[in-house]
């Protein structure tokens, strides 16, 4: 048994010296999961020599992880209760209950509905020399309501340089998944980079959650190549 866990992890670090991606996927967060994260950011951070950033990464990473999740989660808790999570009432009623009972035990109960139904979360880790792209993506969209809620924790957390200090200004109206999101943007304030490298998208059948780490002056963010590609289309 010892044998085949080496081998596994000697396959880990052969495949992140060899790829500039790598993906993981799974429809729930445990502690073996998040070490095995953890293992590959720490061995991507050293091959690019920017082990600083681990520690950060890591927890920005099991943030969008564990908010990808729980949403995923989320969602199959309404359609096993019979409510309409696009239905006002039924989002209240539903959001009290799933925070009521929400636990670990249910947690672990949830991935599994998850995983039968083909609901997931897919972790993707880009990088070169220049910067690092992890991509959360989870095959179940956000309604409009939560959009909002989730633009307005972003807006919020732009006027903030101290988690505790928007946690006390907030505690009565904020969730787990706001206080994740504030997190990560203090986080990236923290080492001076620009928190709007750090973005939800919700599409037709998934959401993704994305942050982008530079590591050199030379970087080029994907929003920055978005758009110069869209100005050249226009041009054409």
């Amino acid at each position: 048994m010892a044998k085949s866990f080496q081998d596994l992890d000697q396959k880990l670090s052969n495949l992140i010296q060899e790829r500039s991606r790598i993906t993981v996927q799974s429809s729930r967060m445990n502690s073996k999961l998040e070490k095995y994260v953890l293992r590959i950011i720490t061995e991507i951070l050293a091959k690019v020599g920017q082990t600083r950033y681990i520690e950060m990464l890591y927890t920005i990473t099991k943030e969008m992880s564990i908010n990808g999740v729980k949403a995923n989660q989320k969602r199959v808790f309404f359609e096993d209760e019979g409510l309409d999570i696009r239905n006002a009432a039924d989002y209240e009623k539903g959001i009290s209950a799933f925070k009521a009972k929400f636990s670990e035990k249910m947690a672990d109960e949830y991935g599994k509905r998850c995983l039968a139904r083909g609901i997931s979360v897919k972790l993707n880790i880009t990088y070169t020399n220049e910067g690092v792209v992890v991509e959360v993506i989870n095959n179940t969209p956000v309604i409009e309501e939560e959009q909002e809620r989730m633009r307005e924790k972003m807006r919020k957390a732009m006027g903030y340089n101290d988690i505790a200090e928007f946690y006390m200004d907030n505690m009565d109206n904020t969730e787990g998944a706001g206080l994740g999101i504030a997190l990560i943007m203090i986080l990236l304030k923290s080492e001076n980079i620009d928190p709007h490298l750090f973005r939800i998208m919700t599409h037709e059948h998934q959401t993704v959650a994305r942050v982008e780490i530079p590591f050199s002056e030379n970087y080029i963010s994907i929003r920055s190549k978005e758009l110069k590609e869209n100005n050249f289309g226009n041009q054409r």
